[in-house]
């Protein structure tokens, strides 16, 4: 007896087989744009902690490195609330390093970044140390 064609149960296995391939693919899609979102958010985080920390070392004036002229701004404020960075909050934390004779000689710089993702916040932070050479006396 010859046939022509698919039986309905051949076709369906065939269907449930395609359907199961079809959403093991979704998810991995699902979770390739979860990584990628993830990814933009830490790049733009980072961008902006280093945008914060290039101002500060490029500052004219040693003295002027004080959390004062660079503070902390959070949600909706950095960047003058630019749309870009609504997500985002970035601290300045200064702390100086004194000679015997009290006068400031380095200043460490942290700048940390912070943003809320789907795992809960998260943080870039970037690190420099500034030297006052003038006033560097042991």
């Amino acid at each position: 007896m010859k046939r022509d064609g698919y039986s309905i149960l051949e076709a369906v296995v065939a269907m449930t087989l395609f359907a199961i391939g079809i959403m093991a693919l979704s998810q991995s899609y699902l979770g390739i744009m979860r990584a990628q979102g993830n990814a933009r958010s830490q790049e733009t985080a980072t961008q902006c902690a280093h945008d914060r920390m290039e101002e500060i070392v490029n500052s004219m004036k040693y003295s002027n490195i004080n959390t004062t002229n660079y503070p902390s701004e959070d949600y909706g404020e950095v960047n003058g609330g630019s749309d870009l960075f609504d997500s985002f909050s970035r601290s300045v934390v200064i702390a100086d390093s004194l000679n015997l004779l009290g006068n400031s000689v380095l200043k460490e710089i942290t700048v940390e970044v912070k943003w809320q993702a789907a795992g809960g916040e998260r943080a870039v932070s970037l690190n420099s140390v500034i030297a006052n050479f003038k006033d560097i006396q042991l």
